[in-house]
């Protein structure tokens, strides 16, 4: 099996989507700051891996939401207790250990 590493442009995307379901592509380049090709292609390539979904809305102006399938709610759960951690651990930084 191939491994896959999420790019941060897929990270901020499933973050955004844990706290906003069902968002449209232009809120969501609108929200993270980025460039909307570059959010067209993360979730792409997040639907491939079976994290996201699109669906279109049935009245005007139909645009295509995002949302997480129930695997990608989880990868992006565990995703959040990572930055969740990494950033307490900034405002408590500790002196590295050295054995010598």
């Amino acid at each position: 099996m191939k491994r896959r590493e999420l790019t941060e442009m897929q990270q901020r995307v499933l973050l955004f989507l844990l706290d906003n379901e069902g968002a449209a592509f232009r809120d969501i380049s609108d929200k993270t700051e980025s460039n909307p090709n570059a959010i067209k292609k993360a979730i792409d390539e997040l639907m491939e891996l079976g994290l996201v979904y699109d669906k279109r809305e049935e009245s005007f102006p139909r645009r295509r939401l995002v949302f997480l399938t129930d695997y990608g709610k989880e990868v992006a759960r565990r995703l959040k207790e990572i930055v969740e951690i990494i950033e307490e651990s900034a405002k408590h930084p500790q002196k590295p250990s050295v054995e010598v």
